[in-house]
């Protein structure tokens, strides 16, 4: 690929002088695509057009049609903060709870471009995991300086290393999407996050995505059981709720076994009569 700072158009012609061809318009059209899919190739991201039987994601592509390759990536990921909103990112925030409290579910994509994008109403959340891949690009040209950095500190916020509950969890979904292989296996390679670190205010090109996602956790309720049992972001509420529920189960019990005592005794009573004084 030709360098960073070269428009597409520029591109395009520095083939047609290799190829010393005059292409016709459909041709150019293929020329066109060729370029965006090894442009979709280098960056990970849904450049281009859509071809038939080959993408199978829930966003739009991007289209590239002028600029270069760095431009075009500046005004997907330009660094401006449009919501205001405070939000704590707290321990508690990790990819597990985010499907078991707050029934967001979790769907791996391959696209850059999606990472951390909600959809569904906001039931949903799209995470890319290919933390090899982004360790291998630090330094790439193409993307904002310290902009693959901030991305790998996402995952370390809903990724920790060493917690056995992500470990297993994340296990679980490498052995459903392994047939798509969509996961990289060291997506939780990185430690955990300080407190100091996962101040929303710590994360610039990511950051209206991660407030949105904290929203929908935090506004979320529990639709089940488990979800209760799971759900200690409100200790107050959880421990009213069960204490509840052990009340009403322990009245029932209750009221069971004395109902059951009482027949017990009726029937006993019935084929043995006090005998007559």
């Amino acid at each position: 690929m030709p360098g960073p700072t070269l428009r597409k158009l520029e591109i395009l012609e520095l083939f047609r002088d290799e190829l010393q061809v005059s292409l016709p318009p459909a041709t150019d059209q293929f020329l066109s695509d060729a370029v965006d899919f090894v442009a979709r190739l280098l960056l990970m991201m849904d450049i281009g057009r859509h071809r038939q039987g080959l993408w199978v994601i829930n966003q739009d592509p991007i289209n590239w049609s002028s600029g270069s390759l760095s431009d075009l990536i500046a005004t997907q990921f330009d660094g401006r903060k449009e919501l205001d909103t405070p939000v704590r990112l707290e321990r508690i925030f990790i990819a597990p709870n985010l499907e078991l409290i707050g029934g967001i579910k979790i769907v791996w994509t391959d696209n850059l471009a999606d990472h951390l994008r909600m959809s569904e109403d906001d039931t949903q959340v799209s995470i890319f995991s290919h933390i090899n891949f982004l360790k291998m690009n630090l330094d790439n040209p193409l993307f904002p300086p310290g902009f693959m950095t901030e991305t790998i500190r996402t995952l370390a916020l809903l990724l920790p290393r060493r917690d056995a509950y992500v470990r297993s969890w994340l296990q679980k979904q490498q052995r459903l999407m392994e047939l798509h292989n969509r996961i990289d296996r060291q997506a939780a390679s990185e430690g955990r996050l300080k407190a100091a670190e996962r101040q929303i205010t710590k994360f610039v090109f990511w950051h209206d995505r991660l407030v949105i996602l904290k929203q929908a956790f935090d506004e979320s309720q529990p639709k089940n059981l488990r979800q209760w049992w799971n759900d200690r972001r409100n200790p107050v509420q959880w421990y009213n709720f069960w204490f509840a529920v052990a009340l009403i189960v322990g009245l029932t019990v209750f009221f069971g076994v004395a109902a059951t005592v009482e027949g017990a005794i009726q029937v006993y009573k019935a084929y043995h009569p006090s005998p007559s004084p």
